[in-house]
């Protein structure tokens, strides 16, 4: 009884470590700013300056530890681990999922900071359906 009381106590903390953590102290400037085109999405133009607004800090997605074990801190490491980003397959790329809010088991991203807009949003399923190339 006590180890599963010490289980749940542990469980707890770190859930609220995390949360905490993710969470940036700086006011967030939002990648509002940050327009995508209808087609010919740059990943150097457009796809990285928004992750680096929005998704690639200390404690989320960035760093020694990134959350789940995903940086994007640049192509090579968005693109490393299987399933992220499918190439041509917007629907079928986790990083989509979870921008949008339907990943399973995940919240929507950005965690604890302003959503991406529907044109962000549009533009990197743009940039996964012509390829997810590293332009």
């Amino acid at each position: 009884m006590i180890s599963k009381t010490i289980g749940f106590i542990l469980s707890v903390v770190l859930i609220v470590w995390v949360s905490w953590t993710c969470k940036d102290d700086l006011v967030d400037p939002g990648p509002v700013d940050i327009v995508f085109p209808d087609s010919g999405v740059s990943y150097g133009t457009h796809v990285q300056p928004l992750f680096d607004r929005a998704c690639a800090f200390i404690g989320c997605h960035a760093g020694e530890t990134p959350q789940r074990d995903l940086s994007l801190e640049s192509y090579q490491k968005a693109t490393e681990r299987v399933g992220i980003i499918v190439p041509y397959d917007p629907d079928g790329s986790i990083l989509v999922q979870a921008i949008e809010g339907i990943a399973p088991n995940t919240r929507r991203m950005p965690l604890f900071r302003s959503p991406l807009t529907d044109n962000q949003i549009k533009g990197i399923r743009t940039w996964i359906k012509e390829g997810a190339l590293p332009n």
